[in-house]
């Protein structure tokens, strides 16, 4: 081999271990990307379930002040009743 041609294979060995090193950095790149879109989508994921529990617990809240709006209307209208029922005695009474 001629000194011309050891110039040669150096530098075309050369020219192969930087497109490895230029692959190997891409498919790092990607492989890291992935990860990222990967936690990103377990955390909207998390997020997302969040959100859902909190719309139960606060459509579940509504149900119960609902109900206990109702219970509260049916006790003002008993007290209602009584005070009619006590207007009318003192009327009678005076």
């Amino acid at each position: 081999m001629s000194a011309g041609d050891i110039i040669v294979f150096v530098v075309i060995a050369a020219v192969v271990v930087v497109i490895l090193a230029a692959m190997a950095v891409s498919h790092l790149g990607a492989v890291r990307r992935a990860r990222v879109q990967l936690g990103a989508s377990d955390q909207y994921r998390e997020l997302a379930d969040e959100f859902r529990r909190l719309s139960d617990v606060s459509i579940t809240a509504q149900e119960h002040v609902d109900f206990r709006l109702t219970d509260l209307g049916v006790q003002l209208d008993a007290l209602r009743e009584q005070l009619d029922r006590m207007q009318r005695i003192l009327n009678e009474v005076e």
